[in-house]
């Protein structure tokens, strides 16, 4: 979306973007979903559709005449008598905010490009927005800066109190991938309202073992957004032919092939090789790592026996074994490779989104 909006801008247009920053009760869309509204009538994304965006979108056109934001309040309730199948019940707050090229807006340029160069990279940052600001010197709703690597990297907000609790504030919300509207108390008595939008480091799995099983867990995980990677050590299973879509398949020795690729808090790692005497050399690569996810498939008798043996044998620290889903995947009763792979996926969904579900996981 952010490439568009840079193109409406270099075009000359006035764009108005409406976020939805908070919501209460059934909403149609999340916090941080989006619309652009161009002067042109042109319109990318929702905030939900029906009357409520209807209603954003006529708020839309005076943000766009007065480049001046505007918060607008949506309730879906009123209409819940008409029985309409849409209609949620919820309440959305929606930051309309203008975005134009000139003198007074180069830091939106600006804040587009670093947006760019962040989904690019696929690197964590923090795009945060003043809803509102009391006591706050020059700062104004609409102002806005992104936070990357700990610093401010572009933005117009120059309160440095203000700064330093937006510093702060954003790290929680990386550690917890969450957008939210935040109140922030200044030392010296300001307040501002202020909504972080979480972008988080792209997600990528590396499936090691290109049998049956990893391509419809490819093609899982490529609906889910993760950038894949495939390792096998038999060519004629990790190929392009095989899987065309994924970033990447290496062809090679997996535990050896795995000990260059780096692993970070973003990777989820797949050991699903065609039998334990690969499995186990690759766990030993990984199991240090910082990896989000490890899984590994195989028979519960089986894998007590690896853990056991590491443990014992090897000295790797329990915690570190639990840390390990094996058998891999959700008690759905699978029995098929696609049931199978779906159980894998959902169980790295669980463990992104601290859900409770039932794993198949000795420990």
């Amino acid at each position: 979306m952010y490439r568009e909006v840079k193109q409406f801008l270099e075009q000359g247009e006035t764009l108005a973007i409406a976020t939805i920053v908070s919501t209460l009760g059934s909403t149609p869309r999340e916090v941080g979903a989006k619309m652009v509204i161009a002067a042109s009538g042109e319109i990318l994304g929702t905030v939900g559709g029906g009357c409520g965006e209807a209603e954003v979108r006529r708020e839309a056109v005076q943000v766009i005449r007065s480049r001046k934001p505007a918060l607008v309040r949506v309730e879906l309730m009123d209409d819940i008598e008409s029985n309409s199948p849409a209609v949620c019940g919820g309440i959305l707050n929606v930051f309309v905010d203008p975005w134009w090229k000139g003198p007074q807006s180069a830091a939106n340029v600006q804040l587009i490009d670093e947006l760019l160069q962040v989904a690019e990279q696929g690197i964590a940052a923090v795009a945060a927005t003043v809803i509102s600001a009391e006591n706050c010197g020059e700062t104004i709703p609409g102002d806005k800066c992104l936070i990357r690597d700990g610093a401010h990297r572009a933005g117009n907000i120059r309160n440095s109190e203000l700064l330093q609790e937006i510093l702060r504030e954003s790290e929680a919300r990386l550690r917890r991938e969450e957008s939210r509207q935040v109140a922030l108390s200044l030392p010296d008595g300001g307040k501002a309202e202020v909504f972080f939008e979480v972008i988080p480091a792209v997600r990528k799995v590396i499936v090691v073992g290109a049998g049956h099983l990893a391509i419809p867990l490819v093609k899982f995980a490529k609906i889910l957004g993760f950038r894949v990677t495939v390792i096998d050590d038999r060519v004629l299973y990790a190929n392009r032919e095989r899987f065309p879509d994924v970033e990447e398949v290496l062809a090679g020795d997996m535990a050896e092939t795995l000990r260059g690729i780096e692993i970070t808090p973003q990777t989820y790692i797949v050991l699903i090789t065609r039998g334990h005497q690969f499995d186990e050399p690759c766990l030993r690569e990984v199991i240090h790592s910082q990896a989000k996810y490890i899984g590994m498939i195989g028979s519960r008798r089986r894998i007590k026996a690896c853990f056991i043996r590491f443990r014992d044998e090897e000295g790797i620290p329990e915690e570190l074994l639990k840390r390990v889903y094996a058998p891999i995947g959700l008690d759905i009763k699978a029995e098929s490779p696609e049931e199978i792979a779906l159980s894998i996926i959902a169980e790295m969904v669980k463990v992104r989104r601290s859900g409770t579900a039932q794993s198949l996981a000795v420990f």
